[in-house]
């Protein structure tokens, strides 16, 4: 960690809505040149939603691209299918659990667009928790609570995170993330989450790579939870939630001191917002939201040092216009927190 400090440098999070992968890639290229990432298009295939789009080859997976469905199919098959799994798991080889370009054009078009000014580049997975959560089987249980796919889904991310980092690799330094959209569920009577499972669980992750690694949550979420893991990045939507990552003050610190880096997501991902919002709003914003941290006892200028800016979350569910600026006044807002630090 101690070479990744990237005082406002900018990079973003996961979705655009783009349909022609290039065209997505070059707006990513113009916007965040030195953390380029591969953006993933749910508007092009239903296979980039990003829950599909890391189900290829997971056992028990079927995906009907008519009705634009994907479940988890228990049958006769399944224990044969589990121990085919553990079979290709234990070869170690992430070329055997590779993401293909039609779950993926995103990425493969960021290698053929080049990537030239960039130091790192940026990847991400869809975590298993939010995975397990999202897809169940024909009774609707989740696949998350039964023990032995649980197992199998950890282990199979596990294996598209290091294929990833491998593919990274030839284009820069890698960072990949592991989104979790549903860790704001932790605590909700209706989800049945143990924090040291879930711990276990990402740490395994986390654990099978050599590269930076990143979390990424849009919701609120027991913060002092994932700051107590060993990622390197924690992205959050600062937009709406700062007052709430204020509240993990002393674990924040700890966190940057030991070298984390947090990703602001100060800048909005719902339509009528971005239009509203200007760089000159956005910068009064984060820095009102670095003030809730800094009166906590946090250096600002660590606070600053440790940082990244990126928008709030996705941007696959916004029009193309809307998309672009919100991508542009990420790169605006950098710029001058970058002159700043």
């Amino acid at each position: 960690m101690t070479d990744f400090i990237p005082r406002g440098l900018t990079t973003g999070i996961g979705s655009l809505p783009h349909t022609d992968a290039r065209a997505a890639v070059r707006v990513v290229l113009e916007n965040c040149a030195t953390i380029p990432y591969w953006p993933q298009l749910p508007k092009r295939d239903f296979r980039e939603n990003m829950y599909a789009q890391f189900s290829e080859g997971l056992v028990g997976i079927q995906i009907d691209l008519i009705h634009d469905w994907m479940g988890l199919v228990k049958d006769d098959t399944l224990m044969e299918q589990v121990e085919a799994f553990y079979a290709r798991y234990l070869e170690e080889n992430p070329d055997l659990f590779a993401v293909s370009p039609d779950y993926a054009a995103g990425l493969y078009a960021l290698r053929e667009e080049g990537v030239a000014q960039a130091r790192w580049v940026k990847g991400q997975v869809t975590g298993p928790i939010s995975f397990g959560l999202k897809v169940v089987d024909q009774t609707l249980k989740p696949m998350l609570y039964d023990d032995t796919l649980r197992d199998v889904l950890v282990k199979h991310i596990a294996r598209k995170a290091q294929w990833q980092e491998k593919f990274l690799a030839a284009l820069g330094t890698p960072i990949v993330f592991v989104d979790e959209p549903s860790l704001a569920l932790i605590g909700a009577s209706v989800v049945a989450l143990n924090r040291d499972e879930v711990v276990r669980d990402l740490e395994e992750i986390f654990s099978s790579l050599h590269c930076l690694t990143g979390t990424h949550c849009c919701g609120n979420t027991d913060w002092a939870m994932l700051l107590q893991t060993s990622v390197d990045i924690i992205s959050f939507d600062a937009y709406n939630y700062a007052e709430n990552l204020a509240l993990f003050a002393d674990d924040v610190k700890r966190f940057l001191e030991r070298g984390g880096v947090l990703a602001w997501g100060i800048v909005p991902t719902v339509e009528e917002q971005i239009a509203n919002e200007t760089v000159e709003s956005l910068a009064a914003r984060l820095d009102a939201a670095m003030q809730l941290l800094v009166k906590k006892g946090i250096d600002r200028e660590l606070l600053f040092e440790r940082a990244l800016i990126t928008p709030a979350c996705g941007l696959g569910t916004v029009s193309l216009a809307a998309a672009e600026r919100a991508l542009a006044l990420t790169r605006q807002l950098a710029e001058r927190v970058s002159a700043r630090v």
